[in-house]
Order: structure tokens, then sequence, then C-alpha cells
């Protein structure tokens, strides 16, 4: 199983505690509009739609769906997340981080260090997937930065907020880390 503490040169790496949803909700209001990419997270959340997603956190199961609370000088800032299939042999990843803090790297830093640690600990994980609104330029630029590859756009994939949403289609093999 993946460890729950992580530390990479700037960040802390950690499970969610209750305690963590004000600053979860001060990370939602960080980027006006980004909630349109987010099926979850509704148009007008509130702090208890923040502890409700803190509440979902902390009950997933760490082995199937592993994630962390991106700390940054003791504050949450972001989050990164893995969900298993086929036996640890696929998986998908999630992250997003605090609006103020974009272009700093703490994204990609955060899911770098994850993506390496998964690798790592399950030898049969082969193929790491990441989806994304095909306008979210700034997570698209991530995953670049991360070495995915773009395998493809599916048309209006996702229902979100009214309103049907092109989706693209990143992959990274474990192959891909060695070439």
């Amino acid at each position: 199983m993946l460890p729950e503490l992580l530390e990479t040169a700037r960040l802390a790496l950690r499970p969610f505690t209750t305690s963590d949803a004000r600053d979860v909700y001060s990370y939602w209001q960080s980027d006006s509009g980004w909630e349109r990419f987010n099926a979850i997270v509704p148009f007008d959340f509130t702090e208890t739609d923040a502890q409700r997603f803190v509440t979902e956190m902390i009950g997933r199961n760490r082995e199937e769906h592993p994630n962390w609370a991106i700390v940054l000088q003791h504050s949450v800032v972001g989050v990164v997340s893995l969900s298993f299939e086929q036996d640890h042999r696929v998986c998908v990843i999630g992250y997003g981080v605090h609006g103020d803090l974009r272009g700093r790297g703490l994204s990609a830093e955060a899911a770098q260090f994850v993506i390496e640690k998964a690798f790592e600990v399950y030898p049969q994980l082969q193929r790491i997937r990441a989806q994304t609104d095909s306008e979210n330029v700034a997570s698209i630029r991530v995953l670049e930065k991360l070495g995915f590859l773009h395998e493809g756009t599916l048309r209006a994939n996702q229902f979100v907020k009214g309103d049907w949403r092109d989706e693209a289609v990143f992959g990274l093999l474990r192959s891909d880390l060695s070439s």
C-alpha cells in the first residue's frame, strides 16, 4: 500500500482530517470559475460542501482510492488522488491546487512524487490515466509536464452543471518513464 505520509522538497502530502474543510473551502474560492470543470463541486459551493468533500476523502479505501491533502506551510492547498483499477494494473490520477499558487509547479511536484511511489509500490502497475476538460489549459499543462501523452478527446463525455463537456484523455505508461 502507498504511504499515507509523503514529503517532497516543498510539500507535505498527508491524509485529510476533518479540520481541513476551511482550507479546502479557501482553495476552492481561490479561482473563480474553476468549478465549471468539476462535476462534484457546485457553482455556489459552501463550507458545508467542503466538509462533505473532506469527509469523502477520509472515508475512501486507501488501498483502492488513496488521496492526499497537499500541505504547504501548514495549510492544505490542494489534493492529489489515485483510483486503482484492474488489480492495481491501471490507475486514474486527479489533482488540484489553490488558484493563488498556480504556476509554481506544486501540482506537478505532488503528482510526480505520487506517480513515482505508485510505480515503485505496485510492480504490476502499467498505466496511469488522466482525464480533464479539454478547455482546462492549466491541467493539460501539468499533464504534459509530467510526461503524459494526449491520447484523444472524448466529445461530449461529461455532463457538468447543465452543459456537455469534451474530455481530453492522457496516459502515462511505465515504459514511458524509462525512455
